[in-house]
């Protein structure tokens, strides 16, 4: 069976991005693609999570394949840091705190929140 293919710029997300991004030194904008290919695998791995983390979130979402496409949610920015060592970073700004998240996967609890039309947010940035 084909994965679930949830576009997140769609609106019915009610996305809170604000569009901001301070463009540093090192950064370069990236297409979305590498960015929905790593929440995929994050929200995967979320959800094949033991205990009742993991549960909670297959009660929402089934034991379904899902596959992020399309676009970045409204008002949010992906770009790729480069460090000194050469690695390049996934950061991800919009977030109204003016802070960027740095992976996939610090996104993934904002990007859940967004899926399930919640106010209630756990992501770190909404609790800093």
């Amino acid at each position: 069976m084909d994965p679930i293919q949830i576009n997140l710029s769609a609106p019915i997300y009610g996305s809170n991005g604000t569009g901001v991004v301070p463009n540093q030194v090192g950064e370069s904008f990236e297409v979305p693609d590498s960015l929905l290919v790593a929440l995929t695998s994050a929200f995967k791995r979320m959800l094949a999570q033991p205990g009742p983390h993991g549960a909670t979130l297959r009660a929402m979402f089934g034991n379904h394949r899902y596959k992020f496409v399309g676009e970045m949610p409204v008002g949010y920015t992906h770009v790729r840091f480069t460090r000194d060592d050469g690695r390049r970073d996934i950061r991800v700004y919009g977030h109204s705190s003016g802070l960027c998240y740095n992976s996939a996967a610090q996104f993934l609890p904002h990007v859940v929140a967004m899926l399930v039309l919640s106010d209630r947010c756990y992501c770190n940035l909404c609790h800093e």
